[in-house]
């Protein structure tokens, strides 16, 4: 017998390192009778339910997933809430209503594995390309294939004294050409007068 959307799902989140949440789902000492329910882990914070529209129905799974919102809300948690909805794609004042109290990504019957993942996409991490070389360190900028964008180079260079001083780096990078652009569109105003 072939797995069912819900469990592809699931097999997706787990292969993605999230953990299973026991059924029913318990939160604030109140069940909720959803057809899965997953955590992320590490630097992630999600709660991810999967409401299943054919089996469960569109108002059963609305009325749960908004239960478990109001139950996050009293216990003033910061988890963000995504709700995986498989079967037929919710609609109008349903959709609405999942869509105000968190994340609701649909992926319908996740019958093709790559559309699965191109649809959870936003819940799973990265996959980066192999290297170019197998022997060579792309920390050290040799197999990378760069630009000559000065932003570029100058991240590479400021790469060898870690993360928060790239960040910083960029950060300011940012916030330069943002800066850059609201003085052009301050010179244009002026113009125009």
């Amino acid at each position: 017998m072939a797995a069912g959307p819900t469990e592809r799902v699931a097999d997706l989140l787990l292969a993605a390192k999230y953990k299973r949440m026991p059924l029913p789902l318990q939160v604030a000492g109140i069940d909720f009778d959803v057809a899965g329910a997953f955590v992320a882990v590490g630097h992630f914070a999600d709660l991810v339910v999967i409401g299943d529209m054919a089996a469960q129905g569109e108002r059963k799974v609305l009325q749960q997933v908004e239960g478990i919102a109001r139950a996050l809300d009293v216990m003033r948690s910061r988890r963000p809430l995504t709700t995986i909805a498989v079967g037929p794609r919710p609609v109008g004042k349903t959709l609405e209503a999942l869509a105000q109290v968190g994340r609701i990504l649909s992926v319908e019957e996740a019958s093709d594995p790559a559309e699965l993942r191109d649809q959870l996409a936003v819940l799973l991490p990265l996959e980066l390309p192999a290297t170019l070389s197998a022997d060579r360190d792309l920390g050290a900028g040799e197999a990378l294939d760069l630009s000559n964008h000065p932003l570029a180079i100058q991240l590479v260079e400021t790469s060898k004294r870690g993360e928060v001083a790239v960040r910083d780096e960029f950060h300011e990078a940012l916030s330069a050409v943002f800066a850059e652009t609201e003085a052009e569109g301050d010179d244009d105003g002026e113009a125009e007068e």
